[in-house]
């Protein structure tokens, strides 16, 4: 699930609701008393999540037996995975807040992969932070519903794995042969597509 989406050109909208592990009212699902206001508004007690897992981990009635905090926690921890410390430094935040800085932070895929290319026909190198970038941008890409569909991402993925464990020139040959074999393949699948016209 994207964190961040177009939800029409130009426009980014947040996609993730916050849930808190420790609930910020009385009745609210988890909600210790003696826990200070600072810990309770800190980064470390939310978690993003689509709308569904919000609503029901928020649910006053069933979210606390159904979502215990340390089920919160581990689910917390697999999905900021090492990025954990660096926002549990973010402290006491709201929602208001939050969407701000993710709005700043997630640049649209487009963009991500237009700069992607611009600095490999400078540099003419794919190093590896590189490859984790156009990576983690087709792993956008393959959620969304929008844009290229899940198919022309798997390609995507394919070039970024071939950039990755090879030079550039290397990867701009295979590129060459590709672009002279395709052709040939797409006037086959027109024949083909033509004869089973015929059958209609």
């Amino acid at each position: 699930m994207p964190v961040i989406m177009e939800t029409r050109p130009g426009v980014y909208r947040k996609n993730a609701w916050v849930s808190h592990i420790y609930g910020v009212r009385p009745g609210a699902a988890r909600y210790q008393a003696d826990l200070q206001p600072e810990q309770r508004d800190s980064f470390t007690n939310l978690l993003l999540l689509c709308l569904p897992h919000h609503e029901e981990v928020d649910d006053e009635k069933t979210g606390e037996e159904l979502y215990p905090p340390d089920v919160l926690r581990r689910w917390k921890i697999e999905h900021e995975g090492g990025n954990g410390p660096a926002l549990a430094a973010l402290g006491p935040i709201d929602a208001d807040v939050l969407t701000t800085l993710l709005t700043a932070v997630f640049t649209p895929p487009l963009d991500r992969l237009e700069a992607i290319t611009k600095r490999l026909e400078e540099t003419g190198v794919a190093n590896a932070d590189t490859v984790a970038e156009l990576q983690q941008v087709l792993a956008v890409l393959t959620m969304t519903t929008e844009g290229i569909d899940a198919r022309t991402a798997r390609a995507l993925s394919f070039a970024a794995e071939v950039f990755g464990t090879s030079t550039f020139h290397k990867s701009a040959l295979h590129l060459g042969h590709a672009a002279e074999v395709l052709p040939g393949v797409a006037k086959r699948i027109a024949g083909a597509t033509d004869t089973l016209g015929r059958f209609r």
